[in-house]
């Protein structure tokens, strides 16, 4: 596809590097000539310097020829503005990265008036997996899937975990309810586990179970503690402020440690919270906050390396569920070498997100079309949502037990109307149905690609 992106940035640089790996024609514009004359050495594509609001910028973009734009400026406005300009010139598709909280009912209200394919607000996705982690404590990641009625959850096995020794045939029939391990990550190495594959204390596995029954399975694993009912927070950024609105309607006690006093000003008379107007940092200020008693603490500072520290810092109180934002993409997986274990990042949920929607449109056929993908177990493992259009040959009706899929791809799950199935050998794939697909391998084009 013929692909424009505004904005040479982090984000941009990010989605640019992947979208170039899988072939795609890139035109980045961006008003930094030095970030853009990098970017064009790095990923031999083609650079133009400018204003992507600038209709004579998006006329030399020959945008009027593009499959899709993706305006991830710094600025909301001008993403607006490039992705109208660009749609009236005759773009296919355009996205947006909209992340004021004030222009949310706004892009609702214009968002089939400018004909924009997609928006995304990296805060309020943030605040979302946030609120995932919040609801299972234990787990370091939750993913959804098929609009959020299948999640899979990432967790560590501990020492004393009852899974250690066992194998997957023999937990199956320990429990009486049905669940799938998709993924295992050991010493840096991932598998796609068989049913005589053995749990080891260490081991970091991805699993999904129906949504009514996922909570008997962390009891049952032994990680399951009871519902947050209080959570410290520190930074009154956009984040926090998409999440309070979540924790309020759950109910859930807020402590906010904000140094800005204006903006705690704002928070405390939007939000049921206590504000404490102080810095974040200080060892005696989070005491008092109630830190050492919190169900929860949550760094949410604009500055990666406070939240990073106070991270490491809770750690040292036995808390039971520790997130950390760390916005610089290239710091993520540093600091998870560091320890922290439940990270968020707006910028690259924003890559990850804007990716997938990009494969959606580029793949989609007549058999299947790619509706959600997502990283597991350290971005070592895809997870695929399929939508099956059509019947496809050697694939649906048929007994599972009986494909022949590749090494290293499992279907983890698939929806039937409002039917989750989690798959043994006799289920099957039709024609309608939503598929979880998980693969160590290449992404696919096609679902029908999975098939050796």
């Amino acid at each position: 596809m013929k692909v424009i992106i505004v904005g040479g940035g982090a984000v941009g640089a990010a989605i640019c590097t992947q979208l170039a790996r899988e072939n795609h024609d890139i035109t980045v514009i961006d008003e930094n000539a030095a970030a853009l004359s990098e970017l064009s050495n790095s990923c031999d594509v083609f650079g133009i310097v400018g204003n992507g609001a600038d209709l004579s910028v998006l006329q030399k973009a020959n945008a009027e020829k593009a499959d899709l734009l993706i305006a991830v400026s710094a600025m909301d406005e001008i993403n607006i503005l490039c992705c109208a300009a660009a749609r009236k010139l005759g773009t296919k598709h355009t996205v947006a990265r909209v992340r004021n909280p004030k222009y949310s009912e706004l892009m609702r209200f214009l968002q089939s008036e400018i004909n924009l394919s997609f928006t995304i607000n990296p805060e309020l996705e943030a605040a979302n997996d946030i609120y995932r982690l919040l609801r299972f404590p234990s787990a370091t990641k939750i993913n959804t899937f098929c609009r959020g009625k299948v999640e899979l959850a990432e967790f560590l096995i501990e020492e004393n975990s009852p899974f250690c020794g066992c194998t997957l045939t023999d937990l199956r029939h320990k429990l009486n309810f049905k669940f799938l391990v998709c993924g295992v990550l050991r010493d840096g190495k991932t598998y796609i586990p068989s049913g005589d594959f053995t749990i080891h204390a260490g081991d970091i596995i991805c699993m999904t179970a129906r949504d009514k029954e996922i909570t008997q399975l962390f009891k049952a694993m032994r990680v399951y503690v009871n519902p947050v009912k209080n959570v410290l927070i520190v930074g009154g950024g956009r984040v926090t402020y998409y999440l309070l609105s979540l924790l309020e309607k759950s109910k859930i006690d807020v402590t906010l440690i904000e140094k800005d006093p204006a903006l705690c000003q704002e928070l405390a008379s939007t939000y049921n919270c206590t504000v404490i107007c102080d810095n974040g940092t200080n060892q005696d200020t989070l005491l008092e906050a109630g830190a050492a008693k919190a169900d929860a603490f949550l760094a949410l500072s604009p500055i990666d390396e406070e939240n990073a520290i106070i991270s490491m810092y809770a750690k040292t109180l036995d808390l039971d569920k520790i997130v950390t934002m760390i916005s610089r993409i290239s710091y993520v997986d540093f600091f998870k070498s560091a320890g922290l274990d439940s990270i968020v990042s707006p910028k690259s949920s924003t890559v990850t997100d804007i990716v997938r929607y990009v494969r959606s449109i580029a793949n989609a056929n007549n058999y299947s079309e790619i509706n959600a993908l997502h990283r597991i177990l350290d971005g070592h493992v895809e997870a695929l949502e399929f939508s099956i259009t059509n019947d496809i040959e050697n694939l649906t009706n048929v007994p599972l037990k009986q494909l022949r899929p590749r090494a290293g791809v499992l279907i983890a799950c698939i929806m039937r109307g409002e039917e989750v199935i989690i798959p043994s050998g006799d289920d099957y794939v039709a024609k309608g149905d939503t598929v979880i697909i998980v693969t160590t391998g290449e992404s696919f084009d096609s679902i029908k690609d999975i098939l050796a």
